[in-house]
């Protein structure tokens, strides 16, 4: 789907959100900084924004589980999905500021989705509760029996055949930056291909039905480690110190780097105090969990890492800065 027919569809589901959602328009939630002492009394909605299956997806409902035990009440996930994330963002950006509706992504989909012009709108329509995880990286990969041995061999062979090699993003998206980086940065001549996200990429690379993609570790481990896949290395803008054999692809194209992060968001407008309440127990959890932290190593093959609602303003920013260098681009 071209990026301009998905604008047009986030419109439309943007002005239905505003006829039918409660809290659009109001101010309620916005005042009353004694909310936050009392809450939660009742189970808290957790969207989120990826597909079943996929790393966001995962380290969502892991989060979700344990806050349960942290808050007292249940943290219900669930997906909404749709153009990279933006379905869900553009839904919930303006709902209701009760704190019972909280928004679980990951911050290459909120940041590309502005600077490839998929949404108007980043981390500044939401109140940023907290970045909680850093993905493995997002590894470019290939069926086993390709004959590209490295990211080299990958680039150098689609600027012999430029278009004959298709390589599979989720359009809006860190991995569509990535591949204009390649591009305009590199000489890369791909046949970029709108795969959808991460579970979708990995299924239409092993189906055969792209030649190349990006997908991260986490998910395309088993198929690696079974000689079904090769990673050409990483996306991340350093190696990964528990995959110390991956190399990151920034090594090699110093512009080639998407460092995904996942995130958990509100609408804008929630009461401070409810935010803060939900930040600290995002905190606990990831500093003080133990089954938090043997999971998140084995998945996302990271240490466990959470900062504060300020420093994840600070970190959406940065990211922001780094995509919007590419902007002319992406448009």
């Amino acid at each position: 789907m071209k990026l301009k027919n998905l604008k047009k569809l986030l419109s439309a589901v943007a002005l239905g959100t505003c006829l039918v959602a409660a809290g659009c328009g109001s101010d309620e939630g916005a005042a009353g900084g004694d909310k936050g002492a009392n809450f939660p009394d009742k189970p808290i909605n957790m969207i989120i924004t990826h597909g079943a299956g996929g790393d966001t997806d995962y380290n969502a409902r892991l989060l979700a589980r344990l806050l349960e035990k942290e808050l007292g009440q249940p943290v219900v996930p669930n997906n909404v999905t749709g153009a990279n994330g933006s379905i869900a963002l553009e839904q919930y950006k303006d709902g209701d500021k009760d704190g019972y509706t909280i928004i679980a992504t990951n911050t290459a989909a909120l940041i590309g989705n502005k600077a490839t012009g998929l949404s108007d709108f980043s981390y500044e329509a939401f109140e940023p509760i907290a970045i909680y995880g850093r993905q493995a990286g997002e590894n470019i990969v290939v069926k086993a029996d390709s004959p590209y041995q490295n990211l080299n061999d990958l680039v150098e062979a689609s600027k012999k055949n430029p278009g004959s090699i298709k390589y599979g993003v989720s359009m809006g998206g860190g991995v569509y930056i990535a591949s204009v980086i390649m591009d305009k940065s590199i000489g890369a001549k791909f046949n970029v291909v709108d795969t959808g996200d991460a579970a979708n990429r990995l299924t239409s690379l092993l189906g055969g039905h792209v030649d190349a993609s990006s997908v991260p570790y986490s998910g395309a481990k088993e198929y690696i480690e079974s000689g079904q896949l090769r990673s050409l290395g990483t996306l991340l803008s350093e190696r990964s110190k528990m995959l110390p054999n991956i190399p990151s692809a920034s090594e090699t194209y110093p512009d080639l780097y998407v460092d995904t992060y996942y995130a958990v968001l509100a609408p804008k407008g929630t009461d401070p105090a409810v935010v803060e309440k939900l930040s600290k127990a995002i905190t606990k959890v990831v500093n003080e969990n133990p089954e938090y932290k043997a999971e998140v190593e084995k998945m996302n093959f990271q240490s466990p890492w959470v900062l504060s609602i300020e420093e994840t303003k600070a970190e959406l920013k940065k990211q922001l800065d780094h995509f919007l260098k590419f902007e002319k681009y992406l448009k």
